[in-house]
């Protein structure tokens, strides 16, 4: 059983910084690697990307070591498939109650803690080649796998205290465009982001590691900075953000230089 490195960096109180990757590219993934993120999450909620595809970022995550996460629906068919081929973290939107968070334990973890079907013949057990004792196994599967439950829903705030006691769940991931929605779209995001600092000083106090999606605006540093005080130690960046930024300045500088050039 691999050693997962984000759960690792967390239990040790330090901060994992993690890729968020929209489309199916193990090169990305790679790129992602040498640049120094620790781990990247494969957004299956939102982008179509097959089940295949996303096997082959999983193998490109750990030819370098990193973390594969994925982020998929409330589908246990779909979490199984994509823990057997080597996931070694599961994150699932929409927990809004203390049951979403039990059952998403039932589905990601062996016994005692959960019910997961038994399968170590796949790339997860390494082919089951070397595995002596399956007792064993199961229990370093249950300790390896991290366990993310995201909370982007304003009414889940009443049900915040019973969910954090939910044993088996490692970590509350805080969705805030959602929340933002579920609150009613307020102008500026008023409201926002204090929500989202109350539920992380409460996820931080009730032993739960949190973890936050931050756009890569010229604050993005001190946010995190900001969220890190707070307890924080899990934070998502789009690699895309690289390129949006980096591309428009780039293209503007370049057209700015071209206007004055060829008005010599």
């Amino acid at each position: 059983m691999r050693t997962n490195k984000t759960k690792a960096k967390l239990a040790a109180n330090q901060c994992a910084i993690g890729a968020g990757i929209a489309f199916p590219s193990p090169d990305l993934v790679e790129l992602c690697a040498v640049v120094g993120f620790d781990f990247v999450t494969f957004d299956t909620e939102h982008e179509p990307m097959g089940s295949e595809q996303v096997v082959h970022c999983i193998r490109a995550a750990e030819a370098y070591d990193m973390t594969p996460i994925v982020r998929v629906s409330r589908n246990p068919d779909l979490i199984l498939k994509f823990m057997n081929a080597g996931a070694q973290g599961i994150h699932v939107p929409r927990c809004t109650t203390a049951n979403d968070l039990k059952e998403l334990v039932k589905w990601t973890r062996f016994h005692p803690l959960g019910e997961r079907t038994f399968y170590n013949r796949g790339r997860s057990g390494d082919f089951s080649v070397g595995v002596t004792d399956t007792a064993a196994w199961a229990q370093a599967a249950n300790s390896e796998l991290l366990v993310i439950g995201m909370v982007e829903e304003v009414k889940a705030l009443e049900n915040l205290d019973e969910m954090l006691k939910v044993p088996g769940v490692d970590a509350i991931h805080l969705g805030h465009m959602d929340l933002w929605q579920s609150m009613g779209m307020p102008p500026d995001m008023k409201g926002v982001f204090e929500t989202i600092d109350e539920i992380a000083r409460r996820g931080v106090a009730a032993g739960k590691h949190m973890s936050h999606t931050i756009r890569l605006t010229d604050d993005a540093v001190h946010r995190m900075g900001a969220y890190m005080k707070i307890g924080s130690r899990m934070f998502t960046v789009s690699p895309l953000d690289f390129l949006r930024q980096g591309g428009v300045k780039l293209t503007k500088a370049v057209r700015d230089m071209e206007k004055k050039v060829l008005a010599r």
